[in-house]
């Protein structure tokens, strides 16, 4: 046998042999464009990041809502996410109508889906006497009074009458908005005009938008306001973050704290607790939610859920997608679209918690499951059973009962436990604010809380109630190996190296030989 046949013959092995070591690497997908909110910003980037893994590339801007819906009508980008839906009079910021998006939006047909749920939170930098202060308690009407301009100092009576457990500093409040078209401004307004109308008024007319505004995705601004403009989720978290604004306070999805170690305020609900935007506490408020048959939300009940554990601010988000193939779609983004979105509605759902999110239920997932459906050249949903979703596998749970495991230091009130369940969890429970009184409920549960992050108690039975509140683990299930084909090709290169790299050493050193 002459030496190229070993050569080919060798090749031939080597190629088997990274078939053999490579079964789980996943061709590449189509990849699919998309834009909008920065409010999930964080959790669509993680769940980029894992299905790139497996071969699919999914690009994503986050330039706000209303530039995300806009570029989705406009055919620029496979899908969009946004909080809120599209807008029959979307305003300027002069609250002049600028644009009619559910027409415009008419030519490229589209259902709603939910993609990941959370809490607007209020991020602050506030000192007094040198010392960070990390128990901010606010009420709707308060926070109306900083975000209209109302107040102007941290030791403002509104603000000392929301924390007698402290001494407040006259530091200059700093309230930091949205420069840009966003539903997380969209989300507050809303908030603010069902919650802290007379404030939201004060707002509108110090604006010039006149008494009884409507809410809006650009925030109300004015000279004398002393609110600082950002744009993007990034820019208010990192203005508030910058040290040398103290005093500042903005309005972001709790993630952008989170990821920047910054506290955030309590918030007061219904019921009168202060809250902080916690899972479970999110999850819990959304069960006030009505989801209209688009699936879009109303949320009026969230703000008014009068469950003690509610966080008052809460919400979910959507992502819009195509239902027919109009340009720039076609049925091979609708596969790769489609397993992008089972995946983070099932598996990327364990990384919600994490991420400062709260996973989506059942429902909210079965609903996306119907979607799907209506999506050109999508794969099938599995069946609900088989999403690893933790609200759906138990392992993102609430008891049945009323006793909730307290933070540190936590006045319980006169309440009395009288279950036979042992709390063996290490973690620290942020469902209520620090010095919260939890009321005069009695726990008679007998379950068990073995949980190391938030702990709650089972109920009379000591059987959890799937799909509502605490995940304990998180554990991300992909399909296919997470390996890298690099490492694959990297493995294929060092055989053939092994192969081929003695013979063709011992060939350059073999002397000629003259006829």
């Amino acid at each position: 046998m002459n030496y190229a046949k070993k050569i080919l013959l060798g090749l031939i092995a080597a190629m088997t042999t990274l078939t053999v070591i490579t079964p789980s690497i996943v061709h590449a997908e189509s990849p699919i464009d998309g834009a909008g909110s920065t409010w999930s910003q964080i959790a669509v980037d993680q769940w980029r990041a894992d299905v790139a893994r497996q071969g699919l590339i999914v690009n994503y801007q986050g330039v706000g809502s209303t530039a995300g819906r806009a570029a989705y009508y406009q055919g620029q980008v496979d899908f969009a996410v946004s909080e809120i839906p599209f807008q029959k009079a979307l305003r300027d910021a002069a609250g002049n109508i600028a644009a009619d998006e559910t027409a415009a939006a008419a030519s490229r047909p589209y259902a709603y889906l939910p993609i990941v749920a959370g809490g607007s939170s209020f991020m602050y930098n506030l000192k007094s006497n040198g010392q960070k202060i990390t128990d901010l308690q606010l009420s709707p009407i308060t926070l109306g009074k900083i975000f209209s301009g109302e107040i102007s100092t941290w030791n403002d009576p509104a603000i000392v009458a929301d924390n007698p457990q402290r001494v407040m500093p006259a530091t200059r409040i700093k309230p930091v908005i949205r420069s840009d078209g966003s539903g997380s401004t969209a989300q507050m307004t809303a908030y603010l005009l069902s919650q802290a109308p007379t404030q939201w008024n004060y707002l509108c007319e110090r604006a010039n938008l006149g008494s009884g505004c409507p809410s809006t995705s650009l925030y109300p601004d004015y000279d004398s306001s002393g609110f600082a403009a950002q744009q993007y989720s990034d820019g208010v978290a990192n203005y508030v973050a910058a040290p040398y604004n103290e005093g500042a306070i903005t309005y972001v999805e709790y993630g952008y704290a989170k990821e920047r170690g910054f506290p955030v305020a309590s918030v007061k609900n219904k019921a009168g607790k202060f809250t902080q935007p916690a899972a479970v506490n999110v999850t819990i408020a959304l069960q006030g939610a009505r989801i209209n048959d688009d699936g879009t939300q109303v949320l009026s009940g969230v703000y008014t859920n009068s469950d003690p554990r509610a966080y008052p601010v809460s919400s979910y988000s959507y992502m819009i997608v195509p239902t027919t193939e109009a340009a720039p779609f076609n049925a091979s983004k609708g596969a790769a679209l489609s397993k992008f979105i089972i995946y983070f509605l099932c598996a990327g759902q364990q990384k919600a918690e994490q991420l400062g999110y709260a996973p989506l239920p059942k429902n909210l997932v079965e609903f996306g499951f119907d979607a799907i459906r209506q999506i050109p050249g999508a794969i099938a949903a599995p069946p609900i059973r088989e999403c690893s979703n933790p609200t759906i596998t138990g392992d993102f749970l609430v008891d049945k009962g009323t006793g909730t495991t307290l933070a540190p230091g936590t006045d319980t009130g006169t309440g009395t436990d009288t279950g036979t369940g042992t709390d063996t969890g290490t973690g620290t429970d942020t469902t209520f604010a620090p010095g919260t009184d939890t009321g005069t409920g009695t726990d008679t549960g007998t379950g068990t809380d073995t949980g190391t992050g938030t702990g709650t108690e089972g109920d009379a039975s000591g059987i959890p109630t799937p799909g509502i509140a605490m995940a304990t683990s998180v554990i991300i299930e992909e399909s296919g190996s997470g390996t890298s084909t690099t490492v694959y090709l990297l493995i294929a290169m060092i055989i053939l190296l092994i192969m081929f790299a003695p013979p063709l050493v011992a060939t350059r050193l073999r002397p000629s030989v003259k006829k």
